[in-house]
């Protein structure tokens, strides 16, 4: 796993933690529900072992830390974590993509100056 895209998927779990955490209090209420479902996307990811982070290649120290950001997003409901796993499969294609696109430009220059020193020969 690069770099670039382990800094994408840590800040996407960071916003999706942010906004989550602005939706709980509303107009100073407080949205029980959303406490609830949380506590329980903990329990649930925490008792299956699901990790998220881990899904993706990347190693924690803390695996918690993974379990935790794994139901922030799953406490969000279904359409949020396809949505999530949507952009986040969309840039992995793109950036596949751009790295053969550049070995194959790369592979293209090195046939042309094999051809320019033949010519040379």
């Amino acid at each position: 796993m690069t770099s670039l895209f382990a800094l994408i998927v840590i800040s996407m779990f960071i916003e999706a933690f942010i906004s989550y955490l602005q939706t709980i209090l509303v107009e100073g209420r407080i949205q029980w529900q959303i406490i609830i479902a949380f506590f329980l996307a903990i329990a649930i990811c925490f008792d299956t072992g699901i990790n998220f982070l881990a899904i993706v290649g990347l190693t924690e120290q803390w695996p918690i830390v993974g379990i935790i950001a794994t139901a922030v997003v799953v406490c969000r409901g279904s359409n949020y974590l396809f949505e999530f796993y949507k952009n986040l499969a969309g840039w992995r294609k793109k950036t596949q993509e751009d790295v053969a696109l550049a070995a194959k430009k790369k592979k293209e220059k090195e046939e042309e100056i094999k051809k320019s020193i033949n010519f040379i020969d």
